[in-house]
């Protein structure tokens, strides 16, 4: 990146800080708890651009050029080495979900390997109709597709999948698809009725599970440590109150 564009771009962060807004960049699952944050704050406003996903809220905070970052994985270690900090303000449960009309809602990840790679492709297969499956995953930059597929599929590539952007249209999709699976935070789930949330080797994805096998952790970034508004606000996160704001979607850590 040209070194005084990105000088320029670092001064404008500032100064947005300094007039009360802080710009994130990054996750659209911490993006949801930032606009949660945003109704309860006191100090900064907040102005959230989910687009990037996770991969470009650690290249933003690599980069120093935005103000707030948000990764729903763990950092690169290679980022980490050029300056990023991170701080974990929760946890996070990534669902597979499907049609509620879908009779099949217990799957184990092997099963669910088997969809997503494209072994399994009718739902009779699994004990439901005789439907084509239809399975959606979000694009490569969204840390919910990376985690499960490391997660549930043992990095498996995935095969015969269709990709949805932004992450939260996941939902649409298998609302309105009988034969459809698909991947989402939890995040996304909370007020969400028609939909039905697929049971992993006998464990529902739900704040009070930890057994549950498809987990992940969120984190904030910035390059270098926090200053100022933004650091006020990151420990503000990690007080009683941001923490029951956290956990209104996620686990805490405290």
């Amino acid at each position: 990146m040209n070194t005084a564009f990105a000088v320029l771009i670092g001064l404008l962060a500032a100064f947005s800080v300094m007039a009360g807004t802080i710009n994130y960049e990054g996750s659209s699952t911490v993006g949801k708890f930032i606009s949660d944050a945003d109704k309860v704050y006191v100090g900064s406003s907040f102005k959230v651009n989910d687009d990037s996903e996770s991969l470009g809220g650690e290249q933003c905070a690599t980069w120093d050029t935005c103000e707030l970052g948000g990764v729903a994985r763990m950092v690169d270690p290679s980022a980490l080495k050029q300056g990023v900090r991170a701080v974990m303000i929760g946890k996070d449960a990534i669902a597979a979900v499907v049609n509620i009309r879908n009779p099949v809602t217990q799957l184990s990840k092997t099963q669910l390997r088997d969809v997503f790679s494209g072994k399994i492709k009718n739902w009779k297969e699994l004990g439901g109709e005789d439907l084509m499956i239809k399975p959606y995953i979000v694009k490569p930059a969204s840390a919910t597709r990376h985690v499960f597929q490391k997660k549930v599929m043992g990095g498996a590539e995935y095969s015969g999948t269709a990709v949805v952007s932004p992450d939260r249209k996941i939902v649409a999709r298998v609302i309105h698809e009988r034969g459809a699976i698909g991947q989402i935070s939890l995040a996304f789930l909370k007020s969400v009725k028609r939909i039905a949330i697929i049971t992993v080797d006998g464990e529902k994805p739900a704040l009070d599970n930890s057994n549950y096998p498809v987990t992940r952790e969120l984190n904030l970034v910035t390059h270098g440590e926090p200053m100022g508004e933004i650091r006020k606000f990151i420990e503000w996160t990690l007080s009683p109150e941001g923490q029951e704001v956290v956990k209104q979607r996620f686990v805490g850590v405290k």
